[in-house]
C-alpha cells in the first residue's frame, strides 16, 4: 500500500511471522537461498564499478550507436534480447545488476527517463525459459519430470517470444518515450 519501501515491509513481515510462531529461525535460516544471495551480493559491485569505471556508459555508447538509431523500439528490443540471452546461462539477478546500469546510461543517451528501458531489462531476466539454468524453479523440476535440456528449449522459446512481444506492446504504454 506504499506505506514503507517494499525491502523494509518483506523484513518486517519476516521479523512477524518468527515472533508469532508462525515460522521458526531455523525454518527462516533453511528456506534462504545461499547461492542466489551470494550471487547478487558478488554481481553488485561489478554493477557498481561497471558505473564508476564508465564502463556501463562506454558499452551504453555502444548499443546506443548499433542501433539507438533504429528507433526507441529497437533500442528497447535490443536490451531485452540481450538480458534475455545473459539470463539463459547466468542467474535472472545477475543479469539484471550487470544490464540495468548500462541501459539507464542508454536511456539518458536517447534523452529519455530510464524508466520503460529498466522494465526491458526487468521483464527479459524474468522470462528464463530456454535452459534449466536459467531458474532455479527450471532445475528443480527437471529431474523429477523427467525433462531434458531441449526440452525448455521447445516451451520456452514460443513462452519467450510471446513475453517479447507482450512488453513491446505494454510497457511503451505505460513508460511512453518522449
Amino acid at each position: 500500500v506504499g506505506w514503507l519501501p517494499i525491502a523494509a515491509a518483506a523484513l518486517l513481515a519476516g521479523i512477524l511471522m518468527v515472533l508469532t510462531g508462525c515460522l521458526t529461525m531455523d525454518e527462516a535460516y533453511q528456506s534462504i537461498e545461499w547461492k542466489a544471495v551470494f550471487l547478487v551480493a558478488g554481481t553488485l559491485p561489478l554493477g557498481i564499478a561497471m558505473e564508476k569505471t564508465g564502463t556501463a556508459e562506454f558499452l551504453a555508447r555502444l548499443m546506443y550507436d548499433a542501433i539507438g538509431g533504429l528507433g526507441p523500439m529497437a533500442l528497447f528490443a535490443g536490451f531485452y534480447i540481450l538480458t534475455n540471452v545473459l539470463t539463459q546461462f547466468m542467474s535472472n539477478a545477475a543479469s539484471t545488476v550487470l544490464i540495468a546500469p548500462i541501459a539507464i546510461d542508454a536511456a539518458y543517451q536517447a534523452g529519455s527517463e530510464p524508466h520503460a528501458l529498466l522494465m526491458a531489462v526487468a521483464v527479459a531476466a524474468s522470462a528464463g525459459f530456454l535452459t534449466p539454468v536459467a531458474h532455479q524453479s527450471n532445475v528443480l523440476v527437471m529431474g523429477p519430470g523427467g525433462y531434458r535440456f531441449s526440452d525448455y528449449f521447445k516451451v520456452g522459446l514460443p513462452l519467450n517470444i510471446l513475453v517479447f512481444l507482450v512488453a513491446l506492446l505494454i510497457v511503451p504504454l505505460i513508460w511512453p518515450w518522449p
